[in-house]
């Protein structure tokens, strides 16, 4: 009975540990794109609250962010994209991605303006 209860406590534990640091349901499940000359540029914003980021510049190889978690965290207009654990470095681990702020329409990221689609 003492190994069961060992045993449930860490299972609750871990999936509690899982959910902290997950993004504010504000944004999930939307999507915002900046789309200007050669540049493609989008953040999802997962139902799971976790992110996702794709970038094309021109006719090179595009960048995303498959396959590697970000969250984010919204306070008020503050946002802020945070990398996950899986698939970075230890060093990057919740380390700041990217940060801005959210207007509703549309959020400005690094002095981008990504429009709600």
């Amino acid at each position: 009975m003492k190994c069961f209860f060992s045993v449930l406590c860490a299972v609750v534990m871990l999936s509690a540990c899982e959910k902290i640091g997950r993004g504010d349901s504000a944004l999930n499940g939307m999507t915002f794109v900046r789309n200007e000359y050669s540049i493609i540029e989008r953040y999802e914003f997962q139902d799971d609250g976790n992110v996702y980021h794709y970038t094309r510049v021109g006719d090179s190889a595009p960048f995303d962010t498959e396959g590697c978690a970000l969250y984010y965290t919204l306070d008020g207009e503050s946002l802020v994209i945070y990398h996950g654990v899986k698939g970075w470095k230890k060093e990057v681990r919740n380390t700041v991605y990217s940060s801005g702020t959210y207007h509703g329409d549309y959020i400005m990221i690094e002095g981008n303006k990504f429009s709600r689609q």
